[in-house]
């Protein structure tokens, strides 16, 4: 029977690892089938990982609610090993946890739980078992061939809307552009409309994160549930300049490329709650007050946009920067069915 208590309490105590525990896990790694792991060995490392991800954050790579949600998602496998899946690998005739493991666990967690729970506690299986394969620690990773679980009715529609064009103008006109705040408010609205970032990586954004690259300017970006940063092409003439009229504005000092110019946090990185309040404000100035519509309907617009003026689905991927494909042929089915409906092809006669 394994016993789990002592090594969950130096996950969640930050008990340190010891060299003499590493090189024994590693000699474990050495000889582990391709197939699976020995879950023996790899409780030795999840300290080890707690503070790599730890010092990750401190370093920019990763975002603290990343961090977080990464932590809960192995401890929620740490659980289920603990009162059911060691119990289930005895009756199996396992000695080893592989991909048929970590399906049960995904079973298990369906039974209660959403599917996006269940993926993003997937996710944080999936980055530990990938950095201890990294590291050489462990010899293989059991999800690397686990899909998620799947959310029923998401191909069909977004339960948040679009804005529409004329919307986005107008919207985009509210701000006072002669203003230090009304000319960083535009550069995070030109920034969401012609880029689709999310509010969260306007948020994380430093000025570091901006350059130039082949005479573009590019904003790097930490996106949802993502490890590493990742390119968003400021291509759009307008929000190119507003980029760099919101920059004549802030200065070229280091630390959060959109700051708060109130005077109870003046310089401070502006908060997600604040990004939020502001683009609802202008929403309202404008007269978009549909319910469905939100600060993620900008995203929404300039993702829909690419796709109705002809971008192919790779670019747009890359752009909205989905992990799957599949999320990026929801906007194209959601805009195919309006503006090209099979219902136009209807003819019962000579088009009578």
């Amino acid at each position: 029977m394994l016993i789990i208590a002592d090594t969950q309490q130096g996950f969640s105590g930050g008990e340190k690892m010891t060299g003499r525990a590493i090189t024994r896990a590693r000699g474990d790694a050495a000889h582990v089938p391709s197939r699976g792991v020995d879950w023996q060995g790899t409780l030795a490392l999840v300290s080890t990982w707690k503070a790599a991800l730890a010092q990750r954050v401190a370093a920019g790579e990763l975002a603290a609610t990343t961090q977080e949600t990464y932590s809960r998602g192995l401890g929620r496998f740490l659980a289920w090993m603990e009162s059911d899946g060691t119990a289930w690998m005895a009756e199996e005739g396992k000695n080893l946890v592989d991909d048929d493991t970590v399906r049960e666990w995904i079973g298990a967690l369906r039974q209660r739980y959403k599917p996006a729970s269940v993926n993003a506690w997937l996710a944080g299986l999936r980055a530990f078992f990938r950095w201890a394969v990294g590291k050489h620690l462990l010899s293989c990773n059991p999800t690397t061939d686990i899909k998620g679980a799947r959310r029923t009715g998401t191909k069909k529609r977004h339960s948040r809307k679009a804005l529409t064009d004329t919307e986005v103008l107008l919207v985009l006109d509210q701000p006072d552009q002669t203003t230090t705040a009304g000319a960083r408010d535009y550069a995070i609205l030109c920034l969401m409309a012609f880029t689709a970032v999310r509010s969260v990586e306007v948020h994380r954004a430093d000025r570091e994160d901006l350059t130039t690259q082949a005479n573009r300017l590019v904003l790097y970006v930490l996106g949802k549930g993502q490890d590493e940063k990742e390119p968003v092409v400021i291509a759009h003439p307008r929000a190119e300049e507003a980029m760099y009229a919101w920059l004549a504005q802030r200065g070229n000092r280091p630390g959060a490329l959109f700051t708060s110019l109130s005077d109870r946090s003046r310089g401070k990185r502006l908060s997600l709650q604040a990004i939020r309040a502001l683009v609802k404000r202008y929403y309202a100035a404008a007269g978009v007050d549909e319910d469905g519509k939100s600060t993620h309907s900008l995203r929404h617009a300039a993702i829909s946009s690419a796709i109705r003026h002809g971008a192919p689905i790779q670019k747009v991927q890359s752009m909205a920067r989905h992990v799957s494909i599949d999320t990026t042929m929801i906007y194209y089915h959601e805009n195919d069915r309006i503006e090209n409906p099979a219902e136009q092809y209807v003819d019962y006669g000579n088009g009578k």
